[in-house]
């Protein structure tokens, strides 16, 4: 399981300005100037982008802490995720914002990779319909049992292919623990939201494993923006 970065547009300015227009106005960056000697003896003049300033600063945390989402929506970036199903089943149910397309076992046949946890946990008590317990203690020979499980499940998928039955029914009998590659573009306001609610201490820990990966991608590309919409709830 695991998110690459592919590419995104726009910066923090790019929110700020979106936000500006309203009122016809528009903001640079700050820079700091200092003058240096060339090897020539002529003297020129050097600037330094230094970030936003500090008013602009406050509109961004303004804007996100009274819900104005728009601003941060004109920016996009796009990522590689791979996840297994039920995690890109999670991720998939943010719709507003994102858009994806998935590689598709109709047309390819390739090694499949499976995501075993690292740690089984046990089932939720006290009649709980969701999520989970603490560690189960029997979380290394059930963890050894799920991986041989998948396994046989792909050597079955792949017998499957060789014996030329077709892809898209052969997949029928790939595990839900199968990993599955996308290419995922949102707004940051999308990714903001994904955050928000996949981060939560509620979420399923595989999810929320992604969503902090997510994260660490996206906070040096938007630093004030992402502080703002993530960090100050």
């Amino acid at each position: 399981m695991k998110a690459e970065y592919l590419y995104h547009s726009g910066d923090d300015l790019a929110v700020v300005n979106a936000a500006k227009v309203s009122f016809d106005k528009a903001s640079d960056w700050e820079y700091e100037y200092e003058e240096k000697r060339m090897g020539d003896g002529e003297w020129v003049i050097m600037k330094e982008n230094v970030g936003l300033s500090e008013r602009d600063q406050r509109l961004i945390n303004y804007l996100a802490d009274h819900n104005h989402w728009t601003p941060f929506a004109h920016n996009s970036i796009t990522l590689r995720v791979k996840a297994p199903v039920p995690i890109r089943t999670q991720c998939f149910k943010h719709k507003q914002g994102f858009v994806e397309n998935e590689e598709s076992r109709r047309y390819i046949s390739s090694k499949i990779d499976i995501y075993v946890p690292d740690i089984i946990r046990e089932a939720p008590k006290d009649n709980v319909k969701q999520g989970s317990g603490g560690k189960h203690p029997q979380s290394n020979s059930i963890r050894y049992f799920m991986e041989k499980s998948m396994l046989f499940s792909v050597k079955d998928y792949e017998a499957l292919i060789e014996h030329g039955v077709c892809p898209e029914q052969a997949r029928f009998v790939l595990p839900q623990g199968a990993e599955v590659s996308w290419i995922w573009t949102g707004s940051l306001a999308a990714y903001a939201r994904f955050y928000n609610l996949r981060n939560d201490a509620n979420a399923q820990y595989e999810v929320r494993q992604l969503a902090e990966e997510i994260g660490v991608l996206i906070e040096p590309l938007f630093p004030i923006s992402w502080k703002a919409l993530t960090e100050r709830k």
